[in-house]
């Protein structure tokens, strides 16, 4: 806004910015299925929180496995012990929730890149593209 650019353009950058977000958001989600000190949280931590991820969310709507309903109503519990967190993110693991959750950060990404390369080529086009991928691959 401060340079001088189009409504249009203004919009497009907004899309871009909440798509960078979404990706940052289930990059976050991601490594709380994964038991890494680095990572400065503890494994089912959004679940302790009472928070439902993409990753067990999608995995919660896989009614082709046998253990869904199972799964169903134990996040729908109030609290959940350690065991059941754990059990919780090993059928997110299992049913392909992290890879769907990398599949639509991936979506997000070239959505967003297309929506960048419509304005001309720059350093700061280039940033936004690394930085898409830099929250992709983020180990912590």
């Amino acid at each position: 806004m401060t340079s001088g650019a189009s409504a249009a353009e203004t919009g497009q950058m907004r899309q871009v910015a909440r798509m960078l977000g979404l990706c940052f958001q289930i990059r976050d989600d991601i490594f709380d299925y994964f038991d890494d000190e680095s990572v400065g949280k503890p494994t089912g931590n959004d679940l302790r929180e009472g928070k439902v991820t993409l990753p067990l969310l999608y995995a919660l709507n896989r009614a082709d496995l046998p253990e869904c309903g199972a799964m169903n109503l134990l996040v729908r519990k109030p609290e959940l012990s350690t065991d059941e967190i754990g059990t919780l993110t090993e059928y997110a693991r299992r049913a392909g929730g992290i890879d769907y959750a990398y599949a639509r950060m991936k979506e997000l990404r070239d959505k967003g890149v297309e929506m960048i390369n419509r304005f001309p080529a720059s350093e700061t086009r280039d940033s936004f593209v690394l930085l898409f991928d830099y929250i992709i691959r983020r180990k912590f």
